[in-house]
């Protein structure tokens, strides 16, 4: 019996690790592609500016 009361202390650190590194992840992943976007934005934009004048 003694072998089950450290899983029940570890599983739920395991399952928090692994929650809080998939948000980590689909953070990165939803935020990380619009700065780049606006980055190619911004390329764009500064390439078109001497058109402009």
């Amino acid at each position: 019996m003694s072998n089950k009361s450290p899983n029940k202390f570890i599983a739920p650190i395991v399952i928090a690790g692994i929650t809080i590194g998939f948000l980590a992840s689909a953070y990165k992943f939803v935020f990380a592609k619009p700065k780049k976007q606006q980055a190619k934005n911004l390329v764009q934009d500064e390439q078109q500016k001497p058109d402009d004048l």
